[in-house]
This record gives C-alpha cells, structure tokens and sequence, in this order.
C-alpha cells in the first residue's frame, strides 16, 4: 500500500457492507428489528443476481488468519471516544441463514453508516466542519513467516 492509500480491505468494508446493510433493509422490509433481518442464497438471488449476491460472495472470501473478522474503529470527535468492533463475514453462504446481527451490532451498524453517510455529505459541502465521527480502519493482515 502506498503512502496515504486505502488499506487493502477498506474499499469492500466502506462500500461494500455499507451498501449490503442498505439493500438488505431497502429490498426486504418485511423484518421489524436488526436482529431479525436474514438473507440466504436463495432469498439473495429469488429475482436476478445482484449487489446483495455479490458483496456476500466477496465477503465469504475474505479472511485474515482463516477467519472473516476484522476489527475496525470509529472517532467520535464529540465525545472524544473511540468506537472499536468487529465485522465478522459469514464462513459460508448457502441455503442457510445469515444473520445481520451476526455480521455488526445494531448500534454499531448504525453508527458506521451515519459515518459513511456523513463522509459523503462533507465531500460535497464547501467548507464542511470537521466531521464530528471519522473512521478509522484497523484491519489486521497476517504476518507470513518464512
């Protein structure tokens, strides 16, 4: 990675969870609480292939020292507290039931997409504050040993 580039897994945690949880609550509102909300293979693809499909496909794929969880922290700059938890991508995806509350938290969930939200609205607003919440990501790579 290059000096002030993206770590290696920001791009499929940023955008990519950002817009799973989005799709997931937009495409199915049938469930009335975070913990309830599922997908499966069959649900994923009942219409065509889509970004659902694909970001669980990716996600499966992901591990660092063989497993899908990746710490991850958030600033809050108004309470001066970091945020720190886990995204742990489902091992498989098949006819079995992923869980969201099983990927993220609720709380945390909400908060990490109020953040990406807010990113996004600074970007395009000449001279934004300082962002009141930043991410910071803190993805941790295996060491290969020869």
């Amino acid at each position: 990675m290059k000096k002030g580039g993206r770590p290696p897994l920001e791009g499929v945690i940023a955008d990519g969870l950002f817009s799973f949880i989005r799709n997931l609550l937009l495409h199915f509102p049938v469930f009335n609480t975070w913990d309830e909300v599922y997908i499966n293979k069959n649900l994923a693809t009942w219409s065509k292939i889509g970004q659902i499909d694909k970001f669980l496909h990716k996600c499966t794929q992901i591990k660092i020292d063989g497993k899908g969880n990746l710490k991850y922290r958030i600033w809050d700059v108004k309470k001066e507290k970091m945020i720190y938890f886990s995204i742990n991508f489902p091992e498989k995806y098949d006819k079995d039931n992923i869980y969201l509350k099983d990927i993220i938290s609720e709380e945390v969930g909400m908060k990490f997409c109020i953040a990406l939200m807010r990113e996004i609205l600074d970007t395009q607003v000449e001279n934004a504050n300082e962002p009141d919440i930043k991410i910071m990501s803190q993805v941790y790579l295996p060491i290969k040993r020869e």
